[in-house]
């Protein structure tokens, strides 16, 4: 048994290794080099990692475009759900330009309301010269028409029952007005369609001309109180005062969907001449003549002044206002 040993330059190391290569000056350098380099690139890992890892403050939301509306929502984190960006809670600022370019461009029916000018005599789908009343309906996320954003955009069909311009003047709008205390436009999950009104006002005056239509969409409903209306059989306290019902306990006659904004009307028996009157707009109702759940209509007797000052104030103002009670 021995030891190997080798001789370098005179001088002598155990188990086959000369010390003289270890200790090489140049051999030194290049480890630190390396070790250098290696520590350079750690520290730029972890960096990198560091960076990508650690949450940040951006101002960015996750976003989505609702489909049956095309409006824009983002999430909320904190009450973990979606919330519409026009919601109260928004920034003004960021949710009056994010809905009106990019919420606001579905292309949504409407349909309008039929209302005497003075004492013109009115018997059937009539408006008056440049106003005209418009009402949504209740559905889930429904189209109410006044969300299309582009004024300009906008038509009205006359002398028409079908939502495309055949056989029909079409005229332009100019000016929407809604109600601001209409609360599905301050909370999307707000179920109440109280004050669920708006005026809308045409570029030009209508021309009348021509004889009243043969035939017309019409059905005849009685008014039902607001204490059987409200009832835990029929809509459970949903009615409110800016509300009414029409129709029967057992259904079978109704307005339905494509019916919103249609008026309900009844013959002025004070009157000394045969006229009616505009008493409400189909508004919203649960499915179509069932029984126990009638049309419900909004009261326009409970918005005349609204209207009046409405038309008044913005006639000559194109685009979208809201105005609140008054």
């Amino acid at each position: 048994m021995y030891a190997e040993k080798v001789v370098t330059d005179g001088k002598m190391g155990s188990r086959g290794i000369s010390l003289t290569c270890v200790l090489t000056p140049w051999r030194l350098i290049g480890v630190c080099v390396t070790v250098m380099i290696l520590g350079a690139v750690g520290a730029a890992v972890w960096a990198v990692v560091t960076y990508c890892t650690t949450e940040e403050e951006t101002g960015l939301y996750d976003v989505q475009v609702n489909s049956p509306d095309q409006r824009l929502r983002i999430f909320d984190s904190a009450q973990r759900r979606w919330r519409q960006v026009c919601s109260s809670s928004a920034n003004e600022l960021l949710a009056s330009i994010s809905c009106e370019e990019v919420g606001f461009v579905s292309v949504v029916n409407y349909s309008v309301a039929a209302v005497p000018e003075g004492s013109g005599d009115v018997g059937d789908f009539f408006c008056v010269r440049q106003e005209e009343l418009s009402f949504g309906k209740k559905i889930k996320d429904s189209l109410y028409p006044w969300r299309y954003r582009f004024v300009n955009r906008w038509r009205v069909l006359l002398g028409s029952i079908y939502n495309k311009p055949v056989n029909a003047n079409v005229a332009e709008v100019k000016t929407i007005v809604y109600h601001s205390s209409y609360l599905p436009f301050v909370d999307a999950n707000i179920d109440d369609n109280s004050r669920d009104i708006a005026v809308l006002a045409l570029a030009q005056p209508l021309t009348f001309s021509g004889g009243l239509a043969d035939v017309l969409q019409e059905a005849n409903v009685p008014i039902i109180s607001d204490v059987v209306c409200n009832g835990p059989d029929y809509y459970d306290n949903q009615i409110t005062t800016s509300m009414f019902c029409a129709g029967y306990e057992k259904g079978g006659i109704d307005a339905c969907q494509g019916d919103s904004g249609g008026p309900f009307v009844a013959t002025d028996c004070l009157s000394k001449t045969s006229r009616y009157r505009l008493l409400g707009v189909v508004s919203w109702g649960t499915g179509c003549a069932m029984a126990k759940k009638p049309g419900v209509y909004t009261r326009v007797s409970r918005f005349l002044p609204w209207i009046s000052t409405a038309m008044r104030n913005f006639h000559n103002i194109p685009g979208v206002h809201k105005m609140a009670r008054i």
